[in-house]
């Protein structure tokens, strides 16, 4: 009798635990918008630009369009972590073509990214030569 207390006890305190558990493979998808008062220091421009972000356990999907200039070197990087109104360094690149005006870029995030990523500390951030510290810039917030 003893023994089998234990065990119902064992089985309830494991499906206690999973119930719990959010699915770690379910895909979140969410809209990021990007613009010239997003940046730090926020600036005038009137480019716009928006973003798919999907999330699968630790893998982050971007997928995203902007219109009203020609990014530059050093580009289109999603940066982190730091909260809106805060500049943090580059953790990923995205590839990016201007003809298309597109950008996109997939990514592995380890530990502290993952924790980056659920506090909102990352933002996707687009450079132009007329604002090459970023000219467009949206928080990554879910």
């Amino acid at each position: 009798m003893k023994r089998l207390v234990i065990v119902t006890l064992s089985v309830l305190g494991v499906l206690a635990i999973a119930a719990g558990c959010k699915p770690a493979l379910t895909p979140t998808t969410f809209e990021v918008t990007l613009s010239g008062a997003n940046e730090v220091p926020a600036n005038a421009s009137t480019a716009v630009g928006s973003a798919n972000v999907t999330v699968v356990g630790n893998r982050l999907a971007i997928d995203g369009a902007w219109d009203g200039f020609d990014i530059v070197d050093p580009g289109a990087h999603v940066h982190g972590p730091a909260a809106a109104g805060v500049n943090a360094g580059i953790l990923f690149e995205l590839a990016y073509d201007n003809a298309a005006r597109t950008f996109e870029g997939t990514f592995t995030m380890n530990a502290d990214q993952m924790a980056y990523f659920l506090a909102g500390e990352l933002y996707i951030n687009l450079h132009s030569a007329a604002f090459p510290g970023g000219e467009i810039r949206g928080q990554i917030e879910q």
